[in-house]
């Protein structure tokens, strides 16, 4: 029961005890009594209507109240006819027009936002007032392979994706650059907005792989171009006198006949390793299209365990490979180019181990994909190396040119095979390569 009932009840009950002492008292005297109980009637008449009058402006404000609740801008109060009531009336007329454009104008600015963030290519993460997700765009999804419905109000940290530990370490206002197992890298930055007074966090992801590998691309030819065409003048002409002078040994006395010739074989040979060093860079910059045909990645495996066959006993490293029936792992690339992605990886693999050691070649199907993996028991890499892997000319060996896995990315982007190199969770590591299924025979 409402205050403004209760009043009702109250003054209704003390006209009622007027009434009953009246009788009382003057029911002997019937025109006084008759006289009295009309006043007690009009009384009670104006006091009923000075209640409704005295509540009638907390009825407005509880309806006012309600229409706030429920956010029906859209409503407006009536006049009364009650000049100091009509004034309220007015008053909550405005407020309720001035909201209803003020979310008019709100929910544009989210329309316009809400577009602007699904066709952004960035990728953006939002979470709610409890650090917890609550929304992705549509290249956030893409790029962690998950919908914003099977993770929203889940921590960051429940999406599986190499980069997730290093976007969970960033401090707000910071921006990292910030590579994955493949070779990717990405621009993240932290920021902060307020949202009803209160603070919420986003995270934007910028991938900047096709950007890097093109600069790099274009860099790296320039400088192959440049080098080779020098070199390769510079070491036919040497090479051409070289031999010319060798052809001449014989008019040396013989007691000076064999150093000159040894001294100028040495000079020949190092000319050719020169010729051969640019070559192998040359390579890359001419790596032709993939020209597609059906390849059988078991065969390719085993033929590269027997080139690697004398190598592999020299050092004690058992390379396994699993009972897989052949035609199970056919799949249609260039033949020649995956050879080499191959050898590089195997090789990387041997020198990652040194001697005495292991390397397990091994096939799996997942999720409509053939996964190729080969692992080794080598030391793993150190973390410091891990964002440069792929970066070219970069080597973990003294003497290495770092073309090697330049070359292997070069090949399987052309492919459009998704790759990455990890370490294991036991020792060693492990380069993965994902065959699409739709490409097996």
């Amino acid at each position: 029961m409402n205050l403004k009932s209760k009043f009702y009840l109250l003054s209704i009950f003390l006209h009622l005890i007027l009434l009953g002492a009246c009788y009382f008292f003057l029911e002997n005297i019937s025109y006084q009594f008759i006289v009295i109980e009309v006043v007690i009637l009009i009384s009670l008449i104006l006091f009923l209507r000075l209640i409704k009058k005295v509540f009638e402006p907390f009825e407005f404000v509880d309806l006012f109240s309600d229409v706030l609740n429920e956010q029906e801008f859209t409503t407006r109060f009536s006049h009364t006819g009650n000049k100091k009531l009509d004034n309220l009336m007015t008053l909550f007329n405005q407020m309720l027009s001035q909201l209803y454009d003020e979310r008019l104008k709100l929910g544009d600015r989210k329309g316009m936002l809400q577009q602007l963030m699904n066709a952004i290519p960035l990728s953006i993460i939002v979470f709610d007032y409890n650090n917890q997700i609550s929304q992705l765009n549509p290249a956030a999804e893409k790029l962690l392979k998950v919908q914003t419905d099977e993770i929203k109000s889940f921590f960051l940290k429940s999406i599986k994706h190499p980069i997730i530990n290093d976007l969970d370490k960033l401090k707000t206002g910071e921006s990292q650059l910030i590579s994955d197992a493949a070779g990717k890298r990405y621009r993240c930055h932290r920021s902060s907005f307020f949202d009803r007074g209160f603070e919420r966090h986003f995270i934007i992801i910028q991938e900047l792989t096709s950007e890097l590998k093109s600069s790099e691309r274009n860099t790296y030819e320039k400088l192959i171009r440049m080098m080779s065409h020098e070199v390769n003048n510079t070491m036919a002409a040497t090479g051409s006198l070289l031999k010319s002078c060798l052809y001449y040994s014989d008019q040396i006395s013989p007691d000076e006949r064999h150093d000159y010739k040894s001294a100028l074989n040495l000079v020949i040979e190092r000319t050719d390793n020169l010729n051969s060093f640019m070559q192998d860079y040359a390579q890359i910059v001419r790596l032709p299209e993939p020209s597609l045909e059906s390849c059988n990645l078991f065969h390719l495996a085993l033929s590269t365990k027997r080139l690697f066959e004398t190598t592999l006993k020299q050092k004690n490293i058992a390379l396994e490979l699993p009972d897989t029936n052949p035609g199970k792992t056919s799949i249609d690339a260039d033949q020649n180019q995956l050879e080499q992605v191959f050898i590089n990886v195997i090789k990387n693999a041997i020198e990652a181990i040194g001697e005495n050691g292991k390397i397990d070649i091994q096939f799996k199907f997942e999720n409509d994909n053939l996964f190729l993996l080969v692992k080794d028991s080598g030391p793993g890499i150190s973390e410091q190396h891990q964002q440069n892997l792929f970066t070219p000319f970069f080597s973990t060996k003294a003497e290495g040119q770092g073309i090697g896995l330049m070359l292997v990315r070069e090949v399987l982007d052309a492919h459009q095979f998704e790759f990455s190199l990890y370490n294991r969770e036991s020792r060693g590591a492990c380069f993965e390569i994902k065959f699409p299924l739709p490409l097996l025979e």
